[in-house]
């Protein structure tokens, strides 16, 4: 529990009186998609009101709010824990995410909007090689959020504001995902020649191309993670 506290207030001032909750909210679910609060830890809301110098009402408010994303669990007379993944929730979210980003790169490729979706892409691409680069490999939350960006901007192509709030949604425990297999610098490197092979389906304007890269990433990813929960015991 203390370990959690630290996570808490290492880097922080107390929050100002604006929009209590949205930031209590916001501290909190970067904490635990960074893996700062790890899954299973118990979170005190009165040691996080006393972190963050606000009451104890933004803080259940934005835990019922992670909740309703299943970021945590709030258990009656027990308290509230982060959630954790099993083998079952790693495969629903990777089946699901292979078949939205098909879709949406289906609509890329036949719009004719290869070009456009290479240009927004080339500056996440570009920070994650940077990340990479050294093998103590110390930037790798910039290595995630470059991994994000170019799966995001795929459906936020779509233009299709309803398929890109599910896929939001959906994104929000991928990124839990991403948090622990890219860790290693060589899960990394892996993860970059694998983008890398999507681009160049996009670079052929080939949606058969890039579906075949994508899903041989997905794939590849999902075996990864369920190694891993394998190997911590069917959870992470």
């Amino acid at each position: 529990m203390l370990q959690n506290r630290d996570t808490l207030v290492e880097p922080y001032f107390p929050l100002d009186r604006t929009d209590l909750t949205e930031r209590t909210y916001a501290v909190l679910k970067e904490r635990i998609l960074t893996r700062r609060l790890e899954p299973g830890s118990r979170i005190s809301v009165p040691e996080i009101s006393s972190a963050l110098g606000v009451s104890r009402t933004p803080v259940n408010d934005a835990l019922k709010r992670l909740a309703t994303e299943g970021l945590v669990e709030i258990i009656p007379r027990r308290g509230t824990f982060v959630t954790g993944l099993n083998a079952s929730d790693v495969c629903e979210l990777f089946d699901i995410r292979l078949l939205i980003e098909s879709y949406a790169v289906e609509g890329i490729v036949s719009g004719g909007l290869s070009a456009e979706y290479l240009q927004a892409v080339s500056e996440p691409m570009a920070r994650m090689r940077r990340a990479m680069v050294d093998d103590d490999y110390g930037d790798y939350e910039t290595f995630v959020s470059g991994d994000r960006e170019l799966h995001m901007t795929m459906v936020e192509m779509t233009r299709n504001q309803r398929l890109l709030e599910i896929y939001t949604d959906l994104n929000v425990h991928i990124q839990v995902t991403r948090a622990h297999y890219l860790e290693s610098v060589e899960n990394a490197r892996q993860a970059y020649q694998e983008h890398e092979a999507i681009l160049d389906g996009f670079r052929a304007e080939s949606a058969e191309q890039v579906i075949a890269a994508l899903r041989s990433h997905v794939v590849n990813v999902k075996s990864r993670m369920l190694d891993l929960l394998s190997q911590q015991g069917g959870s992470l």
